[in-house]
């Protein structure tokens, strides 16, 4: 598959912030980032022995938590379109031998069909060309009966936490970017990508549409984050 014009941009992008991706995501989200990495982790209902894929895994500290659910008796492959993230990934999970690192593309996984037990994609919905196919991809690499999970940005509904959260990260999450990085545009792109975001229910329709069941979504921290769980059918 041809790279698209935002997968290349992309690219660029998470070179230039990844060596201080988890110091600024701690800074912005104050901390709770934690709380909802540990939140995704419980929904995907880990059990030692499972094979999981982390779809967008980034810097692996999701990775991280997977593998220390599933143990040394299952396997973890971390999968991200960035070199640079994969760099600080491998560097960060180097004690965890049963973690692979892939890169690769959401779009097009480079996996055969009913091979995981669980799927979890970070942050990453926002940012593919095309959400409905990175799903696709999810439930067409899911077994039967396994599950998804999507941790997400998104926006809070209520109208005058809205009115902040787009103020906030509008002007202070690029401010924040610019100190550790010297560049505002990959955190103006941030502020963008999540005033773009579906509303919570579409996301679950598009889940819906692919053939996921028991489809459920949780807004933590008043709606600054969500989690989709849902499973593919079968046994």
């Amino acid at each position: 598959m041809r790279p698209s014009r935002k997968e290349r941009w992309l690219k660029i992008f998470f070179r230039k912030i990844a060596p201080n991706y988890d110091l600024v995501n701690t800074l912005v989200s104050f901390g709770l980032h934690h709380h909802w990495r540990d939140y995704t982790v419980e929904k995907a209902d880990l059990h030692p022995g499972h094979r999981v894929l982390d779809v967008c895994c980034g810097t692996g500290q999701i990775t991280k938590e997977l593998a220390q659910k599933v143990g040394p008796q299952g396997k973890v492959i971390g999968l991200d379109i960035s070199p640079a993230m994969l760099k600080i990934a491998a560097e960060n999970l180097q004690d965890f031998p049963w973690i692979e690192l892939v890169e690769g593309n959401a779009l097009d996984l480079p996996f055969t069909n009913d091979d995981f037990d669980r799927t979890v994609i970070g942050y990453g919905l926002r940012n593919v060309a095309d959400p409905s196919q990175a799903l696709a991809e999810l439930f067409r690499v899911l077994k039967p009966g396994g599950k998804v999970v999507a941790l997400e940005l998104a926006k809070p509904q209520a109208p005058v936490f809205k009115r902040l959260h787009r103020m906030y990260t509008a002007v202070c999450l690029p401010f924040v970017g610019y100190l550790f990085t010297g560049d505002k545009e990959p955190y103006r792109y941030l502020h963008r990508s999540i005033q773009n975001y579906p509303a919570p229910g579409i996301v679950s329709q598009i889940f819906e549409e692919i053939g996921f069941t028991n489809i459920c979504c949780t807004a933590l921290s008043w709606g600054v984050v969500t989690v989709h769980a849902a499973h593919k059918p079968g046994p």
